[in-house]
């Protein structure tokens, strides 16, 4: 029988399949100053709240994998930024503070401007076209701004595939009583022994 994980991680790639068609496909999200919203930032740093920091790692990776094949760029530099904050995003979890939307929203909003920011610095810093602060205040700070404010709505989606073919399993502590021997015992616990004795 196959495990539920595998189920759930099967979720994971159509959800990215399906933000990648809702991305690229124009008209579908409005343009805000000609700037779209980058979902698979949105999707991995929602992914790095209730998954293994691994997995959390791997899927960064694609993401930003996908991220420069549609926007150009360094190839992979997009991935090593995307895996390195979900992965510690990941391994946080739960150890310092537990992991909601306020601290998926703060990792969204470092991811959207390392990302985009480096999309402004390769594109348009680096090869010094003209008007090169205008163009991040109007468009790229935009863009920064547009895919932190979609975060919550991927961060359900992406709740409702963590959760999908997940057991969750309780430990129950059950606390062991230690037998004394009758000569330790006090006045009152050699009472009580004599009494359950009957």
């Amino acid at each position: 029988m196959i495990p539920g994980k595998y189920y759930r991680y099967a979720l994971y790639a159509l959800e990215l399949f399906l933000l990648c068609i809702i991305e690229g496909t124009p008209g579908l999200l409005p343009a805000i100053y000609l700037a779209r919203p980058l979902l698979l930032v949105s999707a991995a740093v929602s992914a790095a709240a209730f998954e293994l920091p691994y997995f959390s790692l791997l899927y960064a990776v694609a993401c930003g994998l996908v991220i420069d094949v549609g926007t150009g760029g360094v190839m992979g530099l997009t991935s090593i930024i995307l895996g390195f904050i979900c992965y510690y995003e990941s391994s946080w979890n739960d150890k310092y503070f537990k992991n909601n939307i306020y601290f998926v929203l703060l990792y969204s909003a470092v991811a959207s401007v390392l990302v985009i920011g480096l999309k402004w610095f390769v594109f348009c810093f680096v090869r010094e076209y003209d008007g090169v602060f205008a163009l991040l205040r109007t468009h790229y700070v935009m863009r920064m701004l547009y895919t932190w404010a979609v975060t919550p709505i991927v961060y359900l989606l992406t709740m409702g595939v963590s959760k999908a073919f997940t057991k969750e399993k309780r430990k129950i502590k059950v606390r062991k009583r230690k037998r004394v021997p009758p000569s330790q015992r006090s006045g009152a616990s050699r009472r009580r022994a004599k009494k359950t004795d009957y």
